[in-house]
């Protein structure tokens, strides 16, 4: 999941995160494929349509990876939430909850560098948008525990919130129904959610004369907030990267699929090279990253990041988007607005399956060339069979030519993909993360 701020940058200082396309539609061929990962450093995936899929008049979330963790007040082993169907996103760094979930930890605010209470802004490409406090809570995932983490509290409301958070958007995904999640769980390549270039240009030791926006705000009441400032320490973190142990990257395990499938099990496994269960391949496809981007070429068209600026068109692996998503070079037909499914424009729509190929590469002139398939939206999510299909490994869609090349969830089926958190610990005879490896 891809945000307009500064986690991974797409094209300006003020960052690019979010999700490509929309949630969508779909019936089944009433298939389940399961691969587990174990140990304490790992966590159940399962790509099941979402917490609102079974519900009357619910939509489905069409691959999206949920996992569960365990929301604490800080010190406290009673005081706690489990809450479940998290969206896991190698795309995005923090843990992003609805205030609803943890209202009764009573977690501790945190504040920005004047003093007043801080909050978070989350600006998507598709111009939604979270907004809520910056608060501290221990996380639990799986056996591992990360202690005093600030994460985002999602307002329950749009009263307060900034225009320049929501851009003139009325698009606040700050339910269930229309996030599609009961939160976002951001385990992405840096260790909090504002760096740009190596350092955080939310701290005020950035040299910037003032904040970036959309990102952190101070407010001095619920209706009064400005852009701000906020120390590293109190910044939305990537929990993993505050465990005790296993704390240098992520893997995604998701078995592959031969068609669309109901529903898949997977795991989130912690660290890199820390465990037996959490080794890199012997000859891995490796890839550093330039402002967390690489380079893709695809149809003759190279969509790579600016190393001087971070800006342009990057190539980026996301878990978070749930289809594969690149410019139109190639003139796909795209899906109508107005279907028995709504408008699912946001699709390709290709009168056959397109078989199709691009080559990854990497600022060390790593490179591999990827084959992908996509095929109809409106035939996947129209299906003719009776239950709901929550894997599409031929979902696509087009990226404007100024966000680049998205590998979103269907490129994870049958990859173990490596995730290396920026300025953690590497296993030897591996280059300094940040970098994605599979």
């Amino acid at each position: 999941m891809r945000s307009l701020f500064v986690s991974i940058l797409l094209g300006s200082a003020v960052l690019a995160a979010g999700c490509g396309g929309s949630k969508g539609t779909a019936t089944s061929t009433g298939t389940t494929t399961t691969t587990t990962g174990s140990g304490a450093n790992s966590v159940t995936l399962t790509v099941d349509g979402g917490p609102t899929a079974t519900q009357p008049g619910g939509e489905l979330y069409a691959n999206a990876a949920f996992a569960t963790a365990t929301i604490c007040s800080p010190g406290s082993t009673s005081n706690c939430v489990t809450i479940d169907h998290l969206l896991v996103d190698t795309g995005s760094t923090g843990l992003r909850v609805f205030q609803s979930a943890v209202s009764s930890l009573n977690l501790p605010s945190l504040n920005a560098s004047n003093g007043s209470p801080a909050y978070d802004c989350v600006s998507f490409v598709d111009g939604s948008y979270l907004w809520g406090a910056v608060q501290q809570a221990d996380v639990t995932l799986g056996g591992e525990t990360a202690s005093k983490t600030p994460i985002q509290v999602i307002s329950g409301t749009t009263t307060g919130v900034p225009s320049s958070c929501s851009n003139g958007s009325t698009d606040n995904q700050n339910t269930q129904a229309s996030l599609g999640a009961n939160g976002i769980l951001g385990v992405g390549v840096e260790q909090t959610d504002c760096f740009y270039k190596g350092g955080s240009v939310c701290d005020s030791s950035s040299g910037l004369s003032t904040p970036p926006t959309p990102a952190y705000y101070a407010c001095t009441t619920s209706t009064s907030c400005s852009p701000a400032f906020v120390s590293v320490a109190n910044q939305a973190a990537n929990p993993v990267a505050l465990f005790p142990s296993d704390n240098n990257g992520v893997i995604v395990k998701l078995p592959a699929v031969s068609g669309s499938a109901a529903t898949l099990t997977g795991s989130l496994v912690f660290g890199i090279g820390t465990q037996s269960n959490n080794q890199l391949p012997s000859s891995p496809h490796l890839f550093t990253l330039t402002c967390d981007d690489f380079s893709t070429t695809f149809s003759g068209t190279t969509f790579t990041p600016d190393p001087s600026t971070c800006g342009g068109a990057g190539s980026f692996i996301d878990s978070g988007s749930n289809g594969l998503y690149f410019p139109n070079v190639t003139k796909i037909p795209t899906c109508p607005t107005n279907t028995t499914v709504g408008d699912i424009s946001g699709f390709y729509c290709p009168s056959s399956t397109e078989k199709m190929s691009a080559t990854m590469s990497a600022a060390d002139a790593a490179s591999n060339s990827v084959s992908f398939s996509v095929a109809n939206a409106e035939n996947l999510f129209t299906n003719t069979t009776t239950d709901s299909d929550a894997v599409l490994p031929t979902l696509g869609g087009p990226n404007p030519g100024g966000v680049g090349f998205d590998w979103g969830l269907p490129f994870f089926y049958g990859v173990n993909l490596y995730s290396a958190i920026d300025g953690e610990t590497m296993p030897s005879g591996t280059p300094a993360a940040p970098w994605w490896a599979y």
